[in-house]
């Protein structure tokens, strides 16, 4: 068994554990919805900084809206990654969650306008028409991530993607831990508790000796 680059505390991928659901199958591709006219982007879309010391880092916590001409259904434990699209808008793409590309999975879709259970979550609404202005659900997203990972541009929910650990871009380096394991994660970690299932907390490390 191994522990973390802090010692004292296995590392944990909930994805692999025995005895959990295996997600459906997914599609490889969903449409980009834009954001209704009338709502403004910026008090829609936010980012909500957690500043770690030395590095700026933040907790990734962000709303983002997207409004379907043709409303397509997106289900727990499907992965999926977010896009900037023309004229301001914010869509999604659906992945299979082994492809890099899929930087966020799904744990929960809520209804109407909702709040997620976790405030770490990603909140992704969706409407239903291009005349809509009621959501007719809310997608709660998680970081789609193992230990191991390492992530650039992690307080961008459109930019953020996988990168090597080595590559001079990496910002942080992803630790795992079954439950709300927030203080397993070392004082300069940025942590995000998920409610799941399966419950989990990742740890965001800064980069460094440890990578």
């Amino acid at each position: 068994m191994t522990t973390t680059p802090t010692g004292g505390v296995p590392e944990y991928d909930p994805f692999t554990a025995s005895g959990l659901p295996q997600a459906p199958a997914l599609p490889e591709s969903g449409p980009p919805f834009p954001k209704p006219p009338p709502i403004s982007a910026l008090a829609k879309v936010s980012i909500v900084l957690g500043v770690v010391v030395a590095l700026g880092l933040g907790s990734l916590v962000a709303w983002g809206i997207s409004q379907a001409g043709r409303f397509t259904a997106v289900e727990a434990g499907k992965c999926l990654y977010l896009t900037d699209e023309a004229g301001g808008s914010q869509g999604y793409t659906t992945a299979s969650c082994t492809s890099a590309r899929a930087t966020f999975r799904v744990d929960d879709v809520r209804p109407g306008s909702s709040e997620c259970r976790s405030a770490d979550y990603v909140q992704f609404e969706l409407y239903g028409g291009a005349s809509s202005r009621k959501a007719k659900s809310t997608l709660c997203l998680a970081l789609n991530v193992e230990t191991g990972d390492c992530l650039r541009d992690v307080v961008h929910e459109t930019r953020i993607a996988k990168v090597r650990c080595g590559d001079i871009s990496a910002e942080a380096r992803v630790v795992v831990m079954a439950g709300t394991a927030e203080k397993a994660c070392s004082p300069d970690d940025t942590a995000l508790h998920y409610t799941g299932p399966p419950e989990r907390t990742v740890c965001l490390r800064p980069t460094g000796e440890n990578i």
